[in-house]
């Protein structure tokens, strides 16, 4: 087998467990991969600092998270 068709293989078995692990994470944990996600684009954006797109972010997760979780990253964030 070539080293071009070892490779092809190998990375057609990373993406399929990839995909795999993704699909079981979003089907038990959906709403803390969206928190964690829009938690990692606030910072993002902190750098950028587009206020309407932090606004929207704090409040999308408000309505996600529990209040004292929300309250304690509002007492963190920036730091």
């Amino acid at each position: 087998m070539s080293e071009y068709n070892q490779t092809r293989d190998a990375a057609a078995t990373i993406t399929t467990l990839d995909d795999n692990m993704l699909r079981d994470m979003n089907d038990v944990c959906p709403d803390e991969m969206v928190v964690a996600s829009l938690m990692k684009y606030y910072d993002v954006c902190m750098d950028n600092y587009d206020k309407t797109i932090l606004e929207a972010i704090e409040r999308v997760l408000e309505r996600y998270m529990s209040h004292s979780d929300f309250n304690s990253w509002v007492s963190t964030r920036g730091k």
